[in-house]
């Protein structure tokens, strides 16, 4: 007898079915990926080392959940440093298998089916995905170009239900580059205080900032940390994307809610990658800067070349993606990306991954090293005059 897939796949399986695109690890030649989420520097060599010696002195057992003591010592040095909040390293942090498992955690421990959490859209299509799963509900608040997809607050606290119970913020954003006020977050934080609200913080693109502005950790406001956790990774901050560690801040209570899905689905992150982690976090990151001048280089030459074929797009404060306005093409994104890779042999991701208020705009990225960097960008033109002429 066939097996009757239907018959034994769960709902939430159904509901997710396809969500992800078909994945292939066959290369495709000649195609060049100008928006990619993956950081293409190799983390400091202090990593590998550390690691190597982790696996050198057999340490390979299971850590306590939350971490080894050392890396919960430093990321909360770090945070304190870098973040200006202070946690107990003992009660208040969590060390994870990367922002992924932070963020399904997170969830997990916020949202009972039929409950929601508010986010500002476009967004990480990923929050979606995680809040179906659980039978919750992602409220997409949609941002605007005229704002520079700022969130306004008042569209916020005008999707607030009697379920809502969490608003979710990524500061720097993916996929806009937007960067949210210092005063941006005390409205934020107003409003979350006024309803009773829990603030969801992902920070994980902190380090990349431009032209002046300043990542403000939620946690760091008056009356917030109580409310907020925080979610961070050593994927973006360290190029460690593939190692998978991350981590969670929050108030105790929170912290001892979360321990059980933690260690349902990892018992602990990977021991010998926390141990690259020590290793990253607890050194100087000098080495960052000529990264970040780079990436500040591919930006300046993605808004050049918009600018000198008259294509549209929101200033990228931070993170490492440039939101492209393709409207005057007549596309709707996703006819655009499909054309772009058959045609052009370039990838994007569609502005409407995330809530669909970025309809018309694509996601590009720094994120690809030279010469196919600058090949990129030449094809993109290339392709542009072709669809303009």
């Amino acid at each position: 007898m066939t097996l009757n897939l239907e018959k034994h796949l769960s709902t939430r399986a159904k509901v997710l079915q396809g969500s992800l695109g078909k994945q292939t690890s066959v290369p495709i030649a000649g195609l060049i990926n100008l928006g990619s989420g993956t950081p293409d520097f190799v983390p400091p060599v202090e990593v590998f080392d550390a690691m190597q010696e982790a696996l050198s002195s057999n340490r390979v057992q299971y850590t306590t959940w939350t971490g080894i003591p050392e890396l919960r010592k430093a990321i909360a040095e770090k945070l304190k440093r870098d973040n200006h909040v202070e946690y107990d390293y003992e009660n208040e942090l969590i060390v994870t298998s990367g922002a992924q498992e932070a963020l399904m955690i997170t969830l997990m421990t916020l949202l009972d089916p039929g409950d929601n959490a508010l986010i500002p859209s476009p967004h990480y299509d990923e929050y979606t995905r995680d809040t179906k799963i659980l039978g919750g509900e992602l409220i997409p608040v949609a941002t605007t170009p005229e704002s520079n997809f700022t969130i306004d607050v008042a569209d916020l606290e005008a999707a607030i239900t009697p379920r809502t119970k969490a608003i979710v913020i990524v500061s720097p954003n993916n996929p806009t580059g937007t960067v949210l006020s210092r005063e941006k977050l005390i409205e934020i934080g107003a409003l979350a205080q006024k309803y009773d609200l829990i603030i969801v913080s992902d920070e994980i693109y902190e380090y990349y900032v431009f032209d002046g502005s300043e990542h403000v950790s939620m946690a760091s406001l008056p009356g917030m940390r109580e409310r907020t956790i925080t979610m961070n990774s050593f994927s973006k901050s360290f190029g460690m994307t593939g190692l998978r560690l991350g981590y969670i801040a929050a108030p105790a209570a929170l912290i001892e809610s979360m321990l059980p899905f933690h260690h349902a689905m990892m018992i602990c992150a990977n021991v010998v990658t926390q141990y690259g982690g020590l290793a990253a976090i607890s050194q100087s990151r000098d080495w960052f800067v000529d990264v970040l001048k780079e990436y500040d280089r591919r930006r300046q030459s993605w808004m050049t070349l918009l600018e000198s074929i008259g294509i549209g797009y929101s200033k990228p404060q931070g993170a490492y993606y440039i939101f492209v306005d393709i409207r005057s093409t007549g596309l709707t994104s996703a006819a655009f990306v499909k054309r772009a890779r058959e045609e052009a042999k370039l990838v994007f991701q569609p502005g409407t991954i995330g809530g669909g208020a970025g309809e018309g705009f694509i996601r590009g990225a720094m994120t690809t090293a030279s010469p196919a960097f600058e090949e990129g960008l030449e094809r993109f033109k290339a392709f542009i005059q072709k669809l303009k002429s």
